[in-house]
C-alpha cells in the first residue's frame, strides 16, 4: 500500500463564501461505511466519542480522490494547480476550524483502516479527540486496489449573527457592561472596511471562530472601569481569502 504523509491546517480564518463542489454524494458507500464504522471502532477502544459522517467533508475527499486517480506516482495531499485541502473542503460547503487527511491506496477498507492505525500520522488522525466530523471518498483505482480519502473535521456551527451578537451583549453583561440603546454604529463599524461609525470612546474588533470568546485587549479595557456600555455587532469575517467559518465582530466602548 502507498501512503501520504498527514497534512493539517489549524484555523483562526474566514466564512466561506464560494460555492459547494458540483460533486454528488448522498451517502457513504459500503466502503466508505466500513471505514467510518471501523475508526468508531477504534475510537471507542480508545475511549474516545465517535465521530460523525459529514457529507460536505466527503464530496471534498471525492474531488481529491478523482484527482488521486489521474496522477501518476506518489499520493499527494495537493497537486499542481489544485486547491489545498483546507479550501477544498470550504468549497464544499463544509465548516470547521481544524481540517485533516489521511490518504491511502489499498486492496479493501480493512486493510486501508489498518495501514493507516500502523502509521503514526495517520493513527493520529484517527484517534484525535478534537476531531469530530469525517467525510469519506472511496473510489476503484487501477491493479485492483481502492482509492481512499478520510477528510476529518473539527466542525464548527453556523450560527446567526442576531443569536451571536446577544450572547457576547451577554457576556459582556457578566463583566460589568451594559448594553447600549442601539447598535446602530457597531453594526456600521463591522462591515466598513476601515474607520468608525459614531463617537465611542474605544472600539474593539476581531475575527475568530467563537465571538463570544472575548479578545484579551477587550477584557483588558473592561478592567480599568472608564467603560459603562457597549454596541455590539457580529458580521462576516474581514479576511482576504476566508475559507473557515469565522466572524467579524466590533465592540463600541462608552
Amino acid at each position: 500500500m502507498q501512503k501520504a504523509s498527514q497534512a493539517r491546517s489549524l484555523a483562526l480564518l474566514a466564512l466561506t463564501l464560494a460555492a459547494p463542489l458540483a460533486v454528488a454524494q448522498t451517502a457513504p458507500s459500503r466502503a466508505e461505511q466500513t471505514i467510518l464504522q471501523l475508526t468508531n471502532q477504534t475510537r471507542a477502544a480508545h475511549n474516545l466519542p465517535p465521530i460523525h459522517w459529514d457529507s460536505d467533508l466527503a464530496r471534498a475527499a471525492r474531488v481529491h480522490a478523482q484527482r488521486v486517480l489521474r496522477e501518476p506516482g506518489e499520493l499527494e495531499h495537493q497537486y499542481p494547480g489544485e486547491p489545498d485541502m483546507t479550501t477544498r473542503g470550504a468549497q464544499a460547503g463544509a465548516h470547521f476550524t481544524t481540517i485533516a487527511e489521511n490518504l491511502g491506496r489499498a486492496p479493501d477498507p480493512i486493510t486501508l483502516h489498518q495501514t493507516w492505525m500502523s502509521s503514526p500520522t495517520h493513527r493520529a488522525n484517527i484517534l484525535d479527540p478534537n476531531l469530530d466530523a469525517l467525510g469519506i471518498a472511496v473510489i476503484p483505482g487501477p491493479g485492483g486496489l481502492l482509492i481512499a480519502v478520510e477528510d476529518f473535521s473539527h466542525s464548527a456551527p453556523v450560527q446567526s449573527f442576531d443569536g451571536l451578537e446577544s450572547r457576547v451583549t451577554q457576556n459582556l453583561q457578566s463583566h460589568g457592561i451594559a448594553p447600549a440603546p442601539s447598535n446602530a454604529d457597531a453594526h456600521q463599524t463591522c462591515t466598513m472596511p476601515r474607520g468608525t461609525a459614531g463617537s465611542p470612546r474605544l472600539v474593539v474588533q476581531w475575527d475568530g471562530p467563537d465571538p463570544t470568546i472575548l479578545p484579551d485587549a477587550l477584557l483588558h479595557a473592561i478592567s480599568t472601569g472608564q467603560y459603562t456600555t457597549a454596541e455590539v455587532a457580529v458580521c462576516p469575517s474581514k479576511q482576504p481569502n476566508p475559507q473557515f467559518t469565522t466572524y467579524n465582530v466590533a465592540v463600541l466602548l462608552y
